[in-house]
């Protein structure tokens, strides 16, 4: 039967395995790049996150709300993003309180108890749809950018970090780049949750 209005059919969309499949590809994808640029931690980082991601999807643990409250999660982030605006720059303390950061947001996002499942309104999947090309646009910018630096190294590259470089030479400049950051994080898991 043919659904009349795009509206109805809208309604009726539930993200699905294809797409947790997709999303899972893309963390698969940087996490093969990391491998390739011989940075073994970011490496591990992204498949372990890639195989609990494949575990979720496979056990329908999506589908469920978290423990950590909007208002821990907050807190903490607050907390471990002063710290980190005031660390050194690629201390291992740095890396830890990136790692905790990472920790707070799996804890507030990850699933505990069973939801009932619920179709995504058509602004969710307009919303799902615009950060999927974010997020992928990014991504083949970065690996543009590795490649063409692996083929020329003669030129100036211009990956994301490398721009960003310059402000966060200084103390100023990497504070105000990681409370901005961690502030965006905060804001989309909190707008996610609702």
């Amino acid at each position: 039967m043919r659904v009349s209005s795009d509206g109805a059919r809208s309604a009726r969309w539930r993200p699905g395995l294809w797409s947790a499949a997709a999303w899972i590809g893309i963390v698969v994808a940087i996490g093969a790049v990391q491998i390739v640029r011989e940075q073994w931690f970011d490496a591990a980082v992204l498949l372990c996150a890639a195989l609990a991601l494949s575990v979720a999807a496979a056990t329908g643990a999506g589908r469920r709300t978290a423990t950590l409250s909007a208002r821990t999660a907050a807190l903490c982030l607050g907390a471990l993003g002063l710290a980190a605006a005031l660390s050194p720059r690629h201390s291992l303390l740095m890396q830890l309180l990136v790692c905790a950061a990472g920790g707070v947001a799996i804890l507030f996002a990850w699933p505990q108890r069973a939801l009932p499942d619920r179709a995504w309104t058509p602004g969710q999947r307009r919303l799902a749809i615009r950060w999927a090309l974010i997020v992928i646009a990014g991504c083949l910018w970065e690996l543009g950018q590795f490649v063409a630096g692996r083929l020329h190294p003669e030129r100036p590259a211009y990956a994301l970090s490398d721009l960003l470089d310059p402000l966060m030479a200084r103390v100023p400049g990497q504070a105000v780049f990681v409370i901005a950051w961690t502030a965006l994080g905060a804001f989309l898991m909190l707008r996610g949750r609702r």
